[in-house]
């Protein structure tokens, strides 16, 4: 069967690391995979909220384009736990983490505006 060139760059392109779309963690995932997540999705708000473009996140965190994008869109197995934490405090967001039992099926993310949340 022939593929028009267009299609087949088009396909290239969707499967490649420029088309990046937002990642949703599983919910089987681990505590530690939670705890990124949560940490992403802070810095993602703080973006979010301060009208800042992809391009200034990534200046005021140090990051490359590609990494900044992974980042700001959930891409959690790119980062150590620890850059994440120091991303937060670059950008002095206040937050708590709390961990809970395995036996638990929640993970407690305090967020910047000080509200608990409950994230499964």
């Amino acid at each position: 069967m022939l593929v028009d060139p267009k299609e087949e760059e088009l396909f290239g392109w969707l499967e490649s690391d420029k088309c990046l779309g937002s990642k949703v963690i599983n919910k089987d995932a681990s505590i530690l995979e939670k705890t990124k997540y949560q940490l992403c999705q802070t810095v993602t708000r703080y973006q979010i909220q301060n009208n800042f473009s992809e391009k200034k996140m990534a200046n005021i965190l140090k990051l490359d384009k590609l990494s900044t994008a992974k980042l700001l869109r959930g891409y959690t197995e790119n980062f150590a736990l620890d850059s994440l934490i120091s991303y937060v405090e670059k950008l002095n967001i206040p937050c708590q983490v709390k961990i809970t039992p395995e036996n638990s099926s929640s993970l407690t993310h305090k967020s910047a505006n000080g509200r608990l949340k409950k994230h499964l």
